[in-house]
């Protein structure tokens, strides 16, 4: 007799998810939500932000459930998808602080996207020294918060702050042309 979905162990859980059983994705996110939105919210993202990010790695959960494999533990499965969209989630975030606003074009081309390393780093080079350096480590390198603090023997709430100031310095500029 199969066991109660309260009753199973999240690795169960997913094989039943697998299996097409809907309500164990339920329980999965019951029981284990609240850690993912607390790790995504240690790396740095404002609640909203990380509620979206939250709300897109159980539906990555429920798309890959056939990609899981029980040798590995089900958090541990669940934790590499929240890292994994975490990163494509901020490198969304700095590509749209960088792109046109097209509502703000007056033409009626498209306007630009940023597409490259190049690109990026030409925008960059709008900004003072230390603000490109700061936004280059958390973007194009993809460093978290508390490493580029580290490196550069800052509080991590410096940091923060001079990445939020330097995109608004960017997103003022290219709001203008």
């Amino acid at each position: 007799m199969k066991k109660d979905f309260q009753d199973q162990t999240d690795e169960e859980l997913l094989l039943s998810l697998a299996d097409g059983e809907e309500k164990a994705l339920d329980i999965l996110y019951m029981r284990h939500s609240g850690r993912v939105l607390s790790y995504v919210l240690k790396r740095g993202l404002p609640k909203e932000q990380a509620d979206d990010v939250l709300q897109i790695v159980f539906l990555q959960v429920f798309r890959k459930k056939h990609l899981y494999d029980p040798k590995h533990a089900a958090l541990a499965w669940i934790y590499v998808i929240t890292r994994s969209e975490l990163k494509d989630y901020k490198n969304r975030e700095i590509k749209d602080f960088l792109e046109w606003d097209d509502s703000l074009s007056q033409t009626v081309a498209a306007s630009p996207i940023i597409e490259s390393k190049e690109e990026s780093e030409a925008l960059l080079k709008e900004l003072k020294p230390r603000e490109q350096e700061v936004l280059r480590m958390r973007y194009l390198d993809e460093m978290e918060y508390d490493e580029i603090a580290e490196r550069l023997q800052e509080s991590t709430s410096n940091i923060r702050q001079l990445v939020s100031r330097s995109l608004k310095v960017l997103r003022r500029r290219h709001e203008r042309h």
